[in-house]
């Protein structure tokens, strides 16, 4: 057999802690992580005080108890609808400019085709191609109110403070144009049928 070779340091072996042959010694903890003791004693403090604080809690109620007393001051914003200026004649007066169909086919692209489709047969949002409509009489002032106001219920946006009324008018006569027109993959019809 060989010799233990362990070095013995009589003077750190703790007395009465030896069990099955192993000796524990009175070895110090390493400086890093004394300091590492340290400063989570010390950032415990801090938090302690930031958050038991006095000054802090009721500065956050007093903020929010005056922007609550501003908003029940204020004048409530006018929920109704209000429909464009023009009059219908006026809109339908769109339906006969290519340039005025040509942009608001271009924003109906960009903007309204991920939920109604390129040619309007529906995806998420409903099918805009048929005589059923959800909301309105399928007129292009009834088309402009739901594109300006939004439908919120049903997810859809308002765009009346995205783009100016003129556009949202464009895009009413396009909507209004591709009415009538049949496109694979249509969704099923939705709202009531309006007959021209």
């Amino acid at each position: 057999m060989s010799e233990d070779k362990t070095p013995l340091y009589d003077d750190k072996i703790l007395e009465g802690y030896e069990y099955d042959g192993i000796t524990e010694y009175d070895n110090p903890c390493p400086v890093w992580l004394l300091y590492i003791f340290y400063f989570t004693a010390l950032l415990a403090v801090f938090f302690l005080g930031y958050h038991f604080g006095g000054n802090s809690k009721n500065a956050t109620i007093e903020a929010y108890a005056i922007k609550l007393k501003e908003a029940q001051t204020q004048t409530p914003v006018e929920t109704s609808v209000q429909k464009p200026e023009v009059n219908e004649s006026e809109l339908l007066a769109l339906l006969q400019d290519p340039d005025a169909l040509a942009e608001g086919g271009e924003i109906f692209g960009d903007q309204c085709a991920l939920c109604h489709g390129y040619s309007g047969e529906g995806m998420i949002g409903p099918n805009l191609i048929d005589n059923y409509w959800l909301h309105g009489k399928g007129k292009i002032s009834d088309i402009a109110v739901s594109i300006s106001s939004g439908i919120p219920d049903k997810g859809m946006a308002a765009w009346a403070d995205r783009i100016p009324e003129q556009q949202i008018l464009h895009i009413a006569a396009y909507i209004k144009s591709i009415n009538g027109t049949v496109t694979e993959n249509a969704k099923e019809p939705d709202g009531e049928l309006v007959e021209e």
